[in-house]
């Protein structure tokens, strides 16, 4: 596979949906368990609300039904994150210009600078992790690093995940 994950061109059409799909597993098994090493530990806050404020800080502000779809979780779920983050000031609430029963979410500064320090503390512990291994172990993923910022794009932009554009309505 070649480091934009595309199969090789001697690779046949079989070998490539085979690499694809071993690839994915090896992936979908290793990812959590690197992603709970390294989850953020700041200001009492779950794994859940960091996954929000990073939201907010790629789409901008969004009305909570849109960040519950996004985030995969339920309305009530939602509400109970944005309460918290509220509280906290590291998100803020405003009446959406276009429909004045809706609001809309917005990161503040001081969620803006959490974020930045919790993925400095993340690549700070994913450092730590890296130390084991050797030096062509992480030359090895050096080199994926490309293929893995396209999954991670390819992942947001699915359509089933990717926020509304501006204006959208989410749907009930």
């Amino acid at each position: 596979m070649t480091a934009g994950g595309r199969a090789e061109s001697g690779a046949t059409g079989a070998d490539a949906e085979a690499l694809r799909a071993q690839v994915a597993e090896v992936l979908a098994r290793v990812a959590p368990r690197v992603t709970r090493r390294i989850r953020p530990n700041r200001a009492e806050l779950a794994a859940g609300h960091f996954s929000t404020l990073a939201t907010l800080q790629r789409f901008g502000s969004l009305k909570p039904g849109e960040l519950a779809r996004v985030e995969r979780v339920s309305a009530p779920t939602m509400t109970r994150i944005i309460s918290t983050l509220e509280d906290r000031g590291l998100v803020g609430r405003a009446q959406c210009a276009d429909d004045a029963r809706s609001v809309t979410v917005t990161l503040t500064a001081d969620g803006e600078a959490l974020l930045e320090v919790a993925r400095g503390d993340q690549a700070a512990a994913l450092a730590e992790v890296l130390v084991a291994l050797d030096d062509a172990q992480v030359a090895s993923i050096a080199a994926a690093l490309p293929a893995l910022e396209a999954v991670a794009h390819a992942a947001a932009s699915s359509p089933e995940l990717v926020a509304p554009a501006a204006g959208a309505t989410s749907a009930p």
